[in-house]
């Protein structure tokens, strides 16, 4: 959990060394970028990146703004993914601006892994823009919250 923005589980941002300096920090987990497959739709305020590490793991890379606009096509990534996984790592490093529609398909994504006994893991980068909102609501208990891939262990 990230009990503060600066504190040192938050700290660590950025892509994993060697990497293009456009991939989420994820994608240490996930290769190169033809790995990566594209979920949004082209034009969106919101880019929606699904690596599949793995059988039973799914990373969810998030990069723009989760408004109003766009918190719907989030949600429905995020819980189809759900659905299919054991593990589910959401990145919102890459994430500028996180609304309240946003914090809200959080939450609901997170009820729907607890459902059906997927973990889900949000991975903040320790950004204040995605940190704060999460904490002004209480949202950042609801969630496991890391503050980088490094924190996480990759499950078997």
């Amino acid at each position: 959990m990230c009990p503060a923005p600066d504190s040192a589980e938050c700290a660590g941002t950025g892509p994993a060394p060697g990497l293009p300096p456009d991939l989420p920090e994820v994608a240490a987990w996930c290769g190169a970028a033809g790995d990566w497959e594209r979920l949004d739709e082209p034009g969106s305020g919101i880019e929606l990146h699904l690596c599949r590490a793995g059988e039973r793991i799914r990373v969810l890379a998030v990069r723009g703004e989760i408004d109003a606009a766009e918190a719907a096509a989030f949600q429905d990534a995020a819980i189809d993914l759900v659905r299919t996984a054991r593990y589910l790592v959401v990145d919102l490093s890459g994430v500028r601006f996180l609304a309240s529609r946003g914090l809200a398909a959080l939450v609901r994504t997170q009820r729907a892994a607890e459902a059906v006994g997927t973990a889900l893991y949000v991975i903040t980068g320790g950004s204040r823009v995605v940190l704060r909102p999460m904490q002004v609501t209480g949202v950042d208990g609801q969630l496991q919250l890391v503050g980088a891939l490094e924190d996480l262990e990759r499950p078997a």
